[in-house]
């Protein structure tokens, strides 16, 4: 309960540090939301996808399009693009989860620069490269989501939803099945769990959580281009897990923050700033192997015991 109330109070508060700080933390919550949801293959399912970023960039689309191209507002947009995302999500699994290991990854990835290329070379629809602008962003209770502090508002909410949901999903019966997919799925299908079911539905949730940040990305940007639609994304997504902890799931919204802000902070001072993460990234992996936050919570468990 204290943690809770730590974390609601950081949130409110943290408009009053200034449009520059607000904008960033916004954006790091909405990739905390995709790593999150990531995070529910990975760290909870043993699904180790590289197209992830196909249901951030369908769901930012999906908003932008209907706002720009139809006129509709961007809340339709937002739950037009979870339904996009999910969708799509279900259709790619149940390609993908015919297989495992690496041919999984690579065709995850495949679907994924699929969509990045339709995203390319379907101009009169996504812009291509130079992507879609023109977004008018709606408003909230009378007020626009032009301002700063709102746009974060609404990412806060949207962020600490998928929070209390994966928390739940996980705790429940059913994220005690993706556990056991993860953990052995021999011993589940001997115990008669219909396994490829299971794998799917745990591909669609992803793909939906996905498709929250996706959206709200559209709502704080109003742009979208093809780049997030590139298995980039989806590597960079794949890093914020790792760095802040599989199977954690505060982990990977941990892994974002200092994903970005390495970026950020970085990139200011040198053009190299993709090798320092990438050190940074290496020594993680070797000294830290259960991530930041699973040290954290490793350390605390320790000390109380």
């Amino acid at each position: 309960a204290v943690a809770w109330l730590v974390l609601i109070a950081v949130l409110a508060l943290l408009p009053l540090s200034g449009s520059y700080a607000t904008g960033l933390a916004a954006e790091v919550l909405i990739f905390a939301i995709f790593a999150m949801s990531l995070d529910l293959l990975i760290g909870y399912t043993g699904l180790l996808s590289f197209g992830h970023a196909a249901f951030f960039g369908v769901a930012a689309y999906a908003v932008v399009i209907l706002g720009v191209g139809f006129g509709l507002s961007g809340w339709i947009g937002l739950a037009a693009g979870i339904v996009v995302s999910t969708a799509v999500a279900a259709v790619i699994g149940f390609f993908a989860i015919r297989v495992s290991g690496i041919p999984f990854l690579m065709l995850t990835m495949a679907f994924a620069q699929l969509l990045f290329s339709l995203s390319i070379k379907w101009r009169s629809v996504t812009g291509g490269t130079d992507g879609l602008s023109g977004f008018q962003r709606p408003t909230l209770f009378g007020m626009s989501l032009d301002n700063r502090a709102v746009q974060f508002y609404v990412v806060a909410a949207g962020f600490l939803i998928v929070l209390v949901f994966l928390r739940r999903l996980i705790a429940s019966p059913l994220g005690s099945i993706f556990i056991g997919i993860r953990e052995n799925e021999q011993r589940m299908r001997a115990a008669g769990y219909p396994v490829q079911r299971f794998k799917l539905v745990a591909f669609a949730l992803a793909g939906a959580l996905a498709g929250i940040g996706g959206g709200l990305y559209a709502l704080q940007n109003a742009y979208v281009s093809s780049d997030i639609l590139h298995w980039s994304l989806s590597g960079d997504a794949i890093i914020m897990v790792i760095l802040g902890g599989t199977g954690t799931i505060v982990g990977p919204a941990i892994g974002a923050a200092v994903f970005l802000l390495l970026k950020y902070v970085v990139s200011s001072h040198t053009e190299y700033w993709l090798l320092w993460v990438g050190v940074i990234f290496i020594l993680c992996v070797m000294f830290l192997p259960q991530g930041i936050w699973g040290w954290v919570r490793q350390r605390w468990t320790g000390t109380r015991a």
